[in-house]
C-alpha cells in the first residue's frame, strides 16, 4: 500500500511565502539579539571557552536523544519489548532533522511513519505516542515553571506562556477524556464524516481514536504512568545539564535554575508554530540573550553563549539525521516511500 503524498497538491507559492516569512522572522530576532553587541568582547568570550567542556556538551546532546528514544519506546507498551531502541533513536533523530527545516513540527508525523515502517507497529499508535510525548514534556515544563515561581519572580511573558500551555494541556486532556468515554460514538461520528469527506479516509481517524482510547486506558496503570513521569523528569534534567555544561565551558557561573529556565523557554518556543528559518536561527539566540539577562549576564557574553549552544545542539541532528536516513535505507527499509520521495 502506497501512503498518500500529503504535499502533492500544495501550490509552490505556499512554500515560498512560508520560507520568506520564516526568513523575515529570523532576521528580526537576529537584529534583536545583535543590537548593541560589542563584537570584540563577544569574540573574546568565544576565544576563552574551554574546548573539552564544549566537547562534553556536544556529546551530551545525543545522550539526551537516547533517553528520549527510550521513553518513546516505552510509550508503545505492551509492544515496546519487541521494538529496537536503535530504530526508535534513528526515527527520532530523522524526525528532529525534519523539524529543523520544516514548519508545523512535520517531523513528528515523519518519525511516526518511519517507526511504523521500521518496526511494523500501528502508524496510528505511533502518531499518538508523539502527542503523548509532547504532553509529558509540557507537564514537566509547567511543573518546573511552577517550582521556579516559588524562588523568583518570573517575567510576565514567561508567566503568560506558562498559562497558555496550561490551558492547551487541559483542553487536550478534556478532549481525550471525551474520546475515551464516548469511544463508540466518536468512531461512529468520524465514520459519517469520512463519507462526506473522502480525503479524510487517508488519515484513518477511526484507527487514531482507537489508539488514543487504548493508550489512555494503559496510562491508568500506576507503574507505567509513574515510570513515564520519572523518565520525563530525568530527560528535563539531562537536557538542561547540556546548557549548564556549555555555560561553564563559556565561563558563566550561573545557578542550575538559570540553565533549566533557559531550556524551558527554548522548549516553549519550539512548541509555538512561529515561522522561522532552519534551526530557529535568530529566535534561539535572542531567547538566550533574554533569559540570561535575568541573571545579570551581559549581552556580549550571552550572545556568544547562544551562538555556541545553537551549534552544539543542532550539529548532531544536522550530521546524524542524513546519515541515519541513508543507513536505514541501505538496510532495506522503504524510507523514501514513507517520506514521499518516490512512489511505488
Amino acid at each position: 500500500m502506497t501512503p498518500p503524498a500529503p504535499h502533492a497538491q500544495r501550490h509552490p507559492s505556499t512554500g515560498r511565502w512560508r520560507l520568506l516569512a520564516g526568513a523575515l522572522v529570523s532576521v528580526a530576532f537576529l537584529w534583536l539579539a545583535f543590537r548593541g553587541v560589542d563584537w570584540a568582547s563577544a569574540w573574546s568570550h568565544l576565544a576563552r571557552a574551554n574546548g573539552w567542556l564544549l566537547l562534553l556538551g556536544l556529546l551530551s546532546v545525543p545522550a539526551g536523544a537516547v533517553l528520549r528514544a527510550e521513553r518513546w519506546r516505552a510509550l508503545f507498551h505492551p509492544y515496546d519489548r519487541s521494538m529496537r531502541l536503535g530504530a526508535c533513536f534513528s526515527a527520532m533523530l530523522i524526525g528532529q532533522g525534519v523539524n529543523a527545516v520544516a514548519p508545523l513540527r512535520a517531523g513528528e508525523v515523519v518519525r511516526a511513519l518511519l517507526i511504523g515502517e521500521m518496526e511494523r507497529v500501528s502508524r496510528a499508535l505511533a502518531l499518538w505516542t508523539t502527542v503523548v510525548e509532547k504532553v509529558l514534556d509540557t507537564a514537566a515544563l509547567l511543573l518546573f515553571l511552577a517550582l521556579a515561581s516559588l524562588t523568583m519572580l518570573l517575567p510576565a511573558w514567561v508567566r503568560g506562556a506558562g498559562w497558555t500551555l496550561t490551558l492547551g494541556l487541559v483542553a487536550g486532556l478534556v478532549l481525550v477524556g471525551v474520546l475515551v468515554t464516548y469511544e463508540s460514538a466518536s468512531a461512529a461520528w468520524l465514520a459519517r464524516l469520512e463519507e462526506r469527506l473522502p480525503w479524510l479516509r487517508r488519515l484513518r481517524p477511526g484507527r487514531l481514536v482507537a489508539a488514543v482510547a487504548a493508550s489512555a486506558r494503559r496510562m491508568r496503570h500506576p507503574r507505567l504512568a509513574v515510570g513515564l513521569m520519572l523518565r520525563s523528569a530525568i530527560i528535563f534534567v539531562a537536557l538542561s545539564a547540556t546548557n549548564g555544561i556549555v555555560g561553564i565551558g563559556m565561563g558563566l557561573r550561573l545557578p542550575a535554575m538559570a540553565y533549566a529556565l533557559l531550556f524551558a523557554i527554548l522548549q516553549i518556543s519550539a512548541i509555538v508554530p512561529l515561522p522561522t528559518s532552519p534551526g530557529r536561527l535568530g529566535v534561539f539566540h535572542y531567547l538566550c540573550v533574554l533569559v540570561l539577562a535575568l541573571y545579570g549576564v551581559e549581552r556580549d557574553a550571552a550572545l556568544a553563549y547562544g551562538m555556541v549552544l545553537h551549534v552544539l545542539v543542532y550539529l548532531p541532528t544536522a550530521v546524524g539525521a542524513p546519515l541515519l536516513l541513508w543507513w536505514e535505507s541501505r538496510r532495506g527499509y522503504a524510507l523514501g516511500r514513507v517520506l514521499g520521495l518516490h512512489r511505488t
